[in-house]
């Protein structure tokens, strides 16, 4: 049987004595670790951050009253050859633990939702993290020459996912894994109807869900029967349709293909729990949030709020190699000018964790009498994967539609 205690004192030999042991410090979690040494390990990682030597003599002005067993541990260090072993059955260990404890916590009076939630979480949660690997660029290269010469033999030369706009796929390169895309419009230019319009048209390429923590289920619903059937929205909200409309309305259903939520739960931390249940039971390549200044992510002022909400979806893109296309609100103040990096509302982080910011433009939104096609553009205001320019396309008032101009 493994003695932890023996490997925990191991450890903590090798931080005291060697420099090598010490780069693992910013790894390790001081909760890994039982009773004073806990302690010991967190007092360890503030000194390495702040460049000060770690030694017996030094940890002694923090434990005088643990000299004895600072002393033991310098006593007891051999190698270091097995500190990273050693770390991992430390840390497998704790999440076994944590697992088990968490797991007692599922109530009986839970619904389904909250159980499956809760055991995501704890189950992301007790995984070992892989700690980055140091790779060679020639070995890095010749991968990626390989998965090039693959994509020419198939034929399928773009490496994303096709947004079924031909102008996105040529210019972004399609739904790139791992990317955060920000769709950004002032209110009601469109943002949510280009966030729709991109699943529908989407969805014969890709799986795609599209989550919303301000419009209804039915509200969804209705968007898409309009955009579907070429029926206006108002006629379909207010029961305003025939025979035929019905017939043809029926027949749609079997054109739609992907899956939305309507959420009142805007915790971004929940939500991502929920889309990773949704894609180990459903598949999911790309997720459509509606939308960023909604969400919650436990800042404490608003523009922090949205800075971390923002990272936490781009994370959550490179952790399970998706799509995340984010909506975000816009500030008023531009009138009618061309939306701009710096409109993004609350934080320029959001500016700087995504991959892609497309920004719908519509002038004619800012006309007296707006015509019942709109000429319209989307932006693409910042691209990792190439060149910045406008996509031309109509935008139909009464479908709430945007389509490329072919």
């Amino acid at each position: 049987m493994i003695d932890n205690k023996m490997i925990e004192q191991n450890i903590l030999a090798c931080f005291l004595m060697t420099d090598y042991a010490k780069t693992f410090l910013t790894r390790v979690k001081p909760e890994w670790f039982k009773d004073w040494h806990r302690g010991l390990v967190k007092t360890m990682q503030d000194m390495y951050i702040n460049n000060e030597p770690i030694g017996i003599h030094t940890l002694y002005q923090h434990y005088k009253d643990k000299a004895v067993e600072l002393a033991k541990l310098t006593n007891m260090f051999v190698t270091d050859k097995h500190l990273e072993k050693e770390l991992f059955i430390i840390e497998s260990e704790y999440n076994r633990n944590l697992l088990l404890s968490e797991i007692t916590k599922v109530k009986a009076d839970w619904d389904l939702q909250e159980i499956q939630n809760h055991l995501e979480i704890i189950n992301q949660n007790s995984r070992i993290k892989n700690n980055n690997q140091v790779l060679h660029i020639s070995k890095v290269m010749a991968k990626k020459i390989d998965e090039i010469e693959e994509r020419v033999k198939s034929g399928n030369k773009m490496k994303g996912l096709s947004t079924g706009w031909r102008s996105l796929d040529k210019y972004i390169g399609g739904w790139n894994k791992g990317n955060l895309v920000v769709v950004g419009g002032r209110p009601g230019m469109g943002k949510s109807a280009l966030g729709l319009n991109l699943c529908a048209d989407g969805q014969r390429f890709a799986k795609h869900l599209f989550v919303s923590v301000e419009m209804s289920a039915d509200e969804l619903a209705e968007r898409m029967l309009a955009d579907i059937n070429n029926i206006e929205n108002t006629k379909i909200r207010n029961a305003n349709v025939d025979t035929n409309d019905l017939e043809r309305m029926a027949q749609s259903i079997f054109n739609a293909d992907f899956h939305i939520i309507d959420t009142k739960d805007n915790n971004v931390y929940n939500i991502i729990s929920l889309l990773k249940v949704h894609r180990a039971k459903y598949g999911l390549d790309v997720v459509v949030i509606d939308y960023l200044q909604k969400l919650n992510a436990g800042g404490r002022d608003l523009r922090t709020n949205v800075g971390m909400a923002s990272t936490a979806l781009k994370n959550f893109a490179r952790e399970l190699g998706i799509t995340v296309i984010a909506l975000a609100q816009l500030n008023r103040d531009g009138k009618n000018a061309r939306p701009e990096l710096t409109e993004l509302k609350e934080s320029g982080q959001i500016e700087q964790d995504a991959d892609v910011v497309l920004f719908p433009f519509r002038p004619s939104y800012y006309e007296d009498i707006k015509p019942d096609v709109e000429d319209a553009v989307v932006i693409i205001a910042k691209n990792r994967h190439g060149r910045l320019c406008d996509i031309p396309c109509t935008f139909e008032g009464g479908l709430t539609r945007y389509k490329e101009n072919l």
